[in-house]
């Protein structure tokens, strides 16, 4: 395969299967028994996708509308464990949908936000209330063996919010990966992985270029959520990130600072909205104002500065959309799970 070639994007769903069978297929690969008693409110509709960036796998899981959440208990049991004997950890970053934990001690219960852990080599029994995940399955001997230590808990540190932002982010741009760019992700992950799994003081350096790429990641994130809010300072980003004003100012500084990475994202923002051929009948003067810029002769000098062009010509030029700068042609493979050898989906489970 080529390097340049893009990361291979794996599809499945239960709708390509008779509703008697939805739910066999859909658990068949989960390491567990599973037992689901049918509510009578409509059949199990899921999909999962997934790709495997070298060791790891990561997939993501969805369930369709329903008027009651789908329902079903797993036990992961030692008999199950002697027979298929996985060796791995799996994080799980739950997005809708409660886990009720059986196995641990006490109950815990797992809510959207959460990022728990499991080893699939221990005992695990827990009811499922479906809802959106995504979970990336690691080899065990990538991790340190006290990772083991944290089966079934919850991840709540700092640096495990952080690895949380990652995964999300990583699952919602699979089809933009390159493969020359998986030794890197892969590299970055495992040292958010091992930092989240034990916060020690050589841990923390190991990944500390991770956590601040992370830091960023999440940072611009929050900016591009609230990017056309008049109240957008570095003391609101500072407070609701958790983050020091020093940090924050220090993490830009490169850039030309936080309140200049505001003014170009903003910028960027008007750009696609005047280039937008749907928008027929917007004012560039309402578009300068909606993106905080109050004074029309201030934003042309900024948006000519940093296009080489004014916003009038802009509008002017508009045509049928085209890929953004840097988008790229993916190539789906719109396959079942038996068609990658060495795991499968919707689980995501490794195939010794």
């Amino acid at each position: 395969m080529d390097q340049f070639d893009a990361v291979p994007i794996f599809k499945f769903s239960t709708v390509d299967y008779p509703e008697r069978d939805r739910f066999h297929v859909w658990v068949k690969d989960n390491l567990c028994d599973c037992k689901f008693d049918d509510d009578g409110y409509g059949a199990l509709d899921a999909e999962a996708s997934g790709a495997a960036l070298g060791p790891l796998i990561i997939s993501g899981r969805r369930w369709r509308e329903r008027p009651r959440p789908f329902t079903y208990s797993v036990y992961r049991t030692e008999r199950r464990i002697r027979l298929d004997s996985q060796d791995s950890f799996r994080f799980t970053l739950l997005l809708g949908g409660r886990f009720f934990c059986r196995s641990m001690s006490p109950e815990s219960v797992k809510l959207p936000g959460d990022l728990f852990f499991y080893d699939v080599a221990q005992i695990n029994e827990c009811t499922v209330e479906a809802g959106d995940v995504i979970s990336i399955v690691v080899p065990r001997y990538l991790l340190p063996s006290h990772a083991a230590l944290m089966h079934g808990h919850t991840l709540t540190s700092g640096v495990s919010r952080l690895l949380g932002d990652h995964l999300l982010s990583l699952f919602r741009n699979l089809s933009t990966l390159q493969q020359q760019e998986v030794p890197q992700i892969v590299q970055s992950t495992l040292l958010l992985m091992a930092a989240a799994v034990s916060p020690t003081v050589e841990a923390m350096r190991e990944a500390s270029e991770p956590i601040r790429s992370a830091l960023l990641e999440r940072i611009r994130h929050y900016i591009d959520v609230h990017l056309l809010e008049r109240d957008l300072t570095p003391e609101r980003i500072c407070r609701d990130i958790g983050i020091s004003r020093a940090k924050l100012y220090q993490y830009f500084e490169e850039e030309g600072g936080i309140m200049r990475q505001i003014r170009r994202r903003r910028l960027r923002h008007a750009y696609h909205m005047l280039a937008d051929p749907q928008r027929q009948h917007v004012r560039i003067a309402e578009i300068a104002w909606a993106h905080g810029f109050p004074d029309e002769k201030y934003f042309y000098r900024l948006f000519k500065a940093e296009f080489g062009h004014t916003p009038k010509e802009t509008v002017e030029n508009r045509s049928d959309p085209v890929l953004l700068p840097g988008g790229i042609a993916v190539k789906n493979q719109w396959k079942g799970a038996a068609s990658l050898a060495g795991w499968t989906l919707p689980f995501g489970v490794l195939n010794n």
